[in-house]
């Protein structure tokens, strides 16, 4: 009879800053150093997440997850935090002002 560990989420919330650079939008994770870009917001933002999953992955391979959210002060939620999300409103003339906005990201451990 084989064992299964079943492995329950946890949740975290990390920082997505953007900004627009020349015809591109650089997305930016501080807590983890990370940084991916897009055409579009919206393709900044995603690439951004898969870029931070891998990370998140990696580390959990590694077997320093734990360390590696000590150091940055990350904080594990067991259950879905309420994330209130930020109404952000860009003008046409974007011109290389950031705006940041938090963003959930779901964990199996």
């Amino acid at each position: 009879m084989s064992t299964v560990t079943k492995k329950k989420r946890i949740f975290i919330i990390v920082t997505h800053k953007i900004i627009k650079e020349d015809n591109m939008y650089v997305a930016i994770c501080p807590e983890f150093n990370i940084a991916s870009q897009g055409k579009t917001i919206e393709y900044a933002s995603e690439n951004l997440k898969d870029a931070v999953l891998l990370y998140l992955e990696g580390i959990e391979e590694l077997g320093t997850r734990e360390q590696v959210f000590k150091e940055k002060k990350i904080k594990k939620y067991s259950r879905l935090p309420r994330v209130i999300p930020e109404k952000i409103s860009i003008s046409g003339d974007f011109n290389n002002m950031p705006f940041v906005t938090p963003q959930l990201i779901p964990l199996a451990c």
